[in-house]
């Protein structure tokens, strides 16, 4: 019970994702649940930690049911303007659910848009496919059923910036949903996983071990370039004594940090957010940091990725619907009975 206990056992359990299912460690099983002193911290939690002890009750009477994948052979494509007209031109029925979602750049700007229409499929369109976009424009322009986001607060803007125009009657946020219900958490991933038995990708881990390369590279070339002399600073010692006090130069800081790294591989994105005001300087000679960027990742890893948010949000809106239609009828703990 507890995070802290938690980690005792084994450092890579998610509580949040994983509390209240039965776990397989190398100590044997094990059943993560929150500390019951949470809820007296934090009073949301008290339906979770509720309902971990009558997933509790049901795991030891061997009559808890785990969700299982139910679309593990998934139909993931991207998809141009004369394949997404001929999807448009064959879809009969505009009533029922389309998921959406986006991704973004480093710099915020669109990447791409992914849609669901059925489970266990997902299409993808580049932001940059303007004739693409022209016809799922049309798709929207006709569509009457619910469309579904997952964060339209953020999903908003980058559809916008793309050219699309959503009916904002349609819209219907599974987070906002998610977060009513009161027991359950409100990340897409978490989500899936807890509801629906889907494995999903975090987004660091997809892009940190390709953009990790080029940052290492974009060091390494900096280390090359002739960086001036730092100047001498008067500062006050402990004994509030005045000294000269010589920076230590860029061309130091980066051949130590490089040469730490290969000893010790660490998090070089967080080492560059420390560096601050150097930051800045280094960018000024050697141009924009790459930093971690979804444009960095292969396009076939990529397509997987974001067609999988959209089928995992189609997935959900079902069972958000019938948990909803239980709020009155039954406690949260029996919902999914």
């Amino acid at each position: 019970m507890g995070v802290l206990a938690c980690y005792a056992i084994d450092p890579d359990i998610n509580l949040e994702l994983q509390h209240g299912i039965p776990l397989q460690t190398s100590w044997g099983t094990v059943f993560p649940m929150y500390h019951p002193a949470g809820g007296l911290h934090e009073p949301k939690k008290m339906l979770m930690i509720r309902n971990d002890w009558v997933r509790l009750g049901k795991y030891l009477k061997g009559k808890l049911r785990l969700p299982v994948d139910q679309h593990p052979i998934t139909d993931y494509q991207e998809i141009g303007a004369d394949e997404l007209l001929t999807d448009y031109l064959e879809c009969n029925d505009y009533t029922q659910p389309l998921a959406c979602d986006t991704e973004v750049t480093r710099k915020r700007e669109p990447f791409c848009l992914s849609y669901s229409r059925w489970p266990g499929t997902g299409r993808l369109i580049r932001a940059d496919d303007k004739d693409a976009l022209e016809v799922f424009q049309c798709m929207l322009d006709r569509w009457e059923g619910p469309i579904l986001f997952h964060n339209w607060l953020f999903d908003s803007g980058v559809v916008e910036k793309m050219g699309l125009r959503f009916p904002a009657k349609r819209i219907v946020d599974t987070m906002v949903r998610a977060y009513h219900l009161g027991n359950l958490p409100q990340g897409l991933k978490a989500l899936a996983y807890r509801l629906l038995g889907m494995q999903m990708q975090d987004f660091d881990d997809l892009v940190t071990p390709y953009s990790t390369p080029l940052c290492l590279s974009y060091l390494r070339e900096a280390v090359n370039h002739e960086w001036p002399k730092p100047e001498e600073q008067t500062v006050r010692d402990p004994q509030g004594q005045w000294k000269l006090y010589k920076p230590q130069s860029m061309s130091t800081k980066l051949k130590r940090f490089l040469t730490d790294y290969q000893k010790h591989p660490k998090d070089v994105f967080q080492a560059w957010d420390n560096w601050k005001d150097d930051s800045s300087q280094i960018e000024t000679v050697c141009g924009e940091w790459p930093g971690k960027d979804i444009r960095h990742v292969p396009m076939d890893k990529t397509i997987h990725y974001a067609c999988r948010d959209a089928d995992a949000t189609m997935r959900l809106w079902p069972v958000l619907q019938g948990m909803t239609r239980q709020v009155r009828r039954k406690l949260s703990e029996h919902w999914d009975d």
